[in-house]
């Protein structure tokens, strides 16, 4: 079972799948967890809508991952594109906040988004050209 479903995942449904259980869980310790870091942080972007609110973006975009992980390359592009937002607009808004002297320390935590934001697209880049075939398609019996 295991090896059938690493077949028809591959890296790039790992990838989406993994990181889309993570924004997940993130999304959720926004609206559960008061922290007054992160809200200072990325103040640019709570101004336009509550932390909760995000929470709830980066659940859905999370969700989108993982439901799009079973997809092939191509036809996935949804959960891509929903596990490269969420840190690529929170590590723009933490640069913001770095570069206005709204929350100077913010400076810090933005190459953390940028270095999610770069691996994501490497491993889009690497496995989007591949067609992602498996044996409950009737393929060949080998992943990317």
């Amino acid at each position: 079972m295991r090896a059938a479903l690493w077949r028809h995942l591959g890296w790039r449904g790992l990838a989406l799948a993994g990181v889309g259980a993570c924004w997940i869980a993130y999304g959720i310790g926004l609206i559960v967890i008061d922290r007054p870091g992160v809200v200072a942080a990325a103040a640019p972007v709570i101004r336009l809508m509550c932390v909760e609110g995000w929470g709830g973006v980066w659940i859905a975009c999370g969700t989108a991952g993982v439901v799009t992980a079973v997809l092939r390359p191509g036809r996935d592009l949804i959960g891509v594109g929903g596990v490269f937002l969420p840190p690529a607009v929170w590590g723009l808004a933490f640069v913001g906040s770095a570069a206005t002297g709204a929350y100077e320390v913010a400076w810090a935590s933005a190459p953390l988004y940028a270095a999610i934001v770069l691996l994501i697209g490497v491993v889009a880049a690497l496995t989007g050209g591949r067609r992602r075939s498996c044996t409950c398609e009737g393929g060949a019996p080998h992943g990317q």
